[in-house]
């Protein structure tokens, strides 16, 4: 069972940091629209995500960030957009104080791809301070090739990937009834609009739509974690490996 930052009393934090847990990971989202789904997906996923593999990693668990920058869906009801230069401060003095306990490395589960360029700058400023060891996950990417296998689709916002991995762990929160074309955009490198016509965002033509089958959800849900996990675990033992 993963233990959490905030469930410590200091005095047993003081005991196990860094000595039993020289990793720390922290997952972080935001609010915006996502078709039928949630608006927190993108705090729903990432936190089940470090719940699933904290222990693998023996890594302490961080509260999580729930709020990220938004742009082409702010204009959706019930998203919240946090301004890129708060949001770098904000998890640089978040990752900072975490180093400032010992940490060896720090695992950034990132849930939305519109915190990635914050995230790495962010993760860059601290390392270059204080050294630690930063890892920054975009978990989608790397359970891409779960996808596939399970849906035979590259996914989308809120499409087969997020759509199902959220009706894997909460299906009351997946509402199929409300689905339909006009809710499906694909996005277009050659413009630039605001907001999108669509909350559910494909990049490849014909792919990435929500399946709503539950057995392929769970299916998926495995397969992303499993990925992740892989993933995470192979890049800590090989800064071991390496001496860092």
């Amino acid at each position: 069972m993963p233990t959490y930052w905030e469930n410590l009393n200091w005095a047993d934090f003081q005991q196990k940091v860094p000595e039993e847990f020289g990793v720390a990971i922290i997952p972080i989202g935001t609010l915006e629209a996502h078709g039928v789904g949630p608006i927190g997906t993108d705090n729903i996923i990432p936190i089940d995500l470090v719940d699933q593999i904290a222990d693998d990693l023996n890594a302490l668990v961080c509260p999580p960030i729930h709020y990220g920058q938004v742009k082409g869906l702010a204009g959706y009801p019930g998203s919240v957009a946090i301004d890129e230069s708060v949001m770098r401060t904000y998890c640089e003095a978040v990752f900072n104080g975490v180093a400032d306990w010992g940490f060896d490395s720090l695992v950034v589960m990132n849930g939305h791809g519109g915190n990635t360029s914050t995230l790495k700058k962010a993760a860059w400023a601290v390392h270059s301070r204080t050294g630690i060891k930063v890892l920054v996950v975009d978990w989608w990417y790397l359970a891409t090739p779960a996808c596939e296998e399970v849906y035979g689709q590259v996914g989308g916002h809120a499409g087969a990937d997020e759509n199902g991995y959220v009706q894997a762990i909460r299906p009351e929160t997946i509402q199929p009834d409300k689905m339909g074309d006009h809710l499906i955009y694909n996005i277009n490198p050659a413009v630039t609009v605001y907001p999108y016509p669509g909350s559910v965002l494909t990049y490849k033509a014909g792919e990435g739509a929500p399946v709503f089958d539950d057995d392929k959800a769970k299916r998926y849900r495995e397969g992303a974690i499993a990925k992740v996990r892989e993933f995470c675990q192979r890049v800590l033992a090989q800064w071991d490996a390496n001496g860092l």
